[in-house]
């Protein structure tokens, strides 16, 4: 693979869907403080520069907030890719295939799952967070 790492990687594919999961889901969170943002809409005692270094997850423990300013959809659906962004980003690559290529794999052994993170489960993660800034979207007026 490539020419940027000598480390084994998955197809050009899966890493290419890799990289968009984690640009739409970090936009998303991006519009979530904006509606949040106590300096441009005095809607939080946090201002922005608190705001964005929270963690998604840490940005999740604003359940009152968010569903008190833009509603129970974009949190609940917020709460939903917070839980799919962590197992996507705290999979390990497993040498395990699909399709021909290789896969990363969320284990967690406390719950007894295991996730397989194939193309098709990013295309969703994908999907869902195309919904949420749809949701966000409107909520803005656009």
């Amino acid at each position: 693979m490539g020419k940027e790492t000598r480390q084994s990687t998955s197809d050009e594919e899966l890493l290419y869907l890799l990289g968009i999961c984690q640009w739409v889901f970090n936009s998303n969170c991006g519009f979530i403080i904006e509606m949040i943002d106590k300096e441009h809409h005095d809607n939080s005692n946090k201002p922005w520069h608190t705001l964005i270094e929270l963690t998604a997850g840490q940005l999740k423990d604003y359940e009152n907030k968010i569903t008190e300013i833009m509603g129970d959809d974009i949190y609940n659906l917020f709460d939903k890719l917070v839980t799919k962004r962590n197992s996507i980003i705290h999979s390990l690559p497993t040498g395990e295939k699909v399709d021909d290529y290789v896969i990363p794999i969320y284990r967690n052994d406390s719950k007894g799952i295991n996730i397989k993170i194939d193309k098709e489960y990013l295309r969703e993660f994908i999907k869902k967070n195309e919904e949420l800034s749809d949701l966000i979207y409107k909520f803005r007026g656009y």
